[in-house]
């Protein structure tokens, strides 16, 4: 990566376009009965190969609430080579300031760095208001259309993930896979109105994969 990477500004995430793809996204989610959008995102050439090389180093684990108008992301990107790790700091309070703006939120807990076990083999619902997941390296979050979802088998999921999976999932071939780079903003348990979107982190601790994830989260008041 050789090239200097493309750089946010305060406009970057305005398409020159009538209506992005992320206005329309947003759009839905402010409906009720939609839990789930997302918006695909191509990152720059080279990002990847810059962060897979940062994640073989052991990274320290960035998970910390902020507040989303005045803190200092650049601890999660340490020892990121630049210009990438620029990018991905921009890139990632842009997001943090989406989620806020959505959100009305005066914190969010942030989330950022490498994942290699399988977080949350479940499907599930979060716990928080709203959550913003993107995936830069490695498979992307998985979830499921209302449509596909035993919100009963959910409630009461077995303990095994794997039988837990079979009951909540009412057809295996609805489960949506987001690609690199794509934004998934979601609803939880704790919106109102809202039952909250189902998913999961994908199962990557038997094929020594590796993830390197953004969460976002609402950080509810005490």
């Amino acid at each position: 990566m050789n090239r200097p990477l493309p750089t946010h500004s305060a406009d970057s995430t305005r398409s020159r376009r009538p209506i992005s793809p992320e206005a329309l996204a947003l759009r839905r989610l402010a409906r009720d009965g939609v839990d789930l959008v997302s918006w695909p995102r191509s990152l720059p050439p080279g990002l990847g190969a810059h962060l897979a090389a940062w994640a073989r180093g052991e990274p320290r684990y960035f998970d910390e609430i902020v507040s989303p108008r005045a803190y200092d992301l650049s601890p999660a990107t340490e020892g990121i080579a630049e210009p990438a790790r620029a990018w991905i700091t921009a890139d990632v309070a842009m997001l943090v300031a989406r989620l806020a703006q959505v959100a009305d939120a005066r914190r969010v807990r942030v989330s950022f760095g490498v994942v290699r076990t399988d977080q949350c083999r479940k499907f599930h619902v979060d716990f928080v208001r709203y959550r913003l997941v993107t995936t830069y390296v490695g498979p992307g979050t998985e979830w499921l259309p209302e449509s596909a979802v035993s919100r009963e088998a959910l409630q009461h999921p077995a303990d095994c993930p794997c039988d837990a999976n079979r009951e909540i999932v009412r057809d295996a071939a609805a489960v949506r896979h987001a690609g690199v780079g794509e934004v998934i903003l979601m609803k939880g348990a704790l919106h109102p109105g809202s039952p909250g979107a189902v998913h999961r982190s994908p199962p990557i601790e038997a094929s020594g994969r590796s993830r390197v994830v953004l969460i976002a989260s609402t950080a509810e008041a005490p």
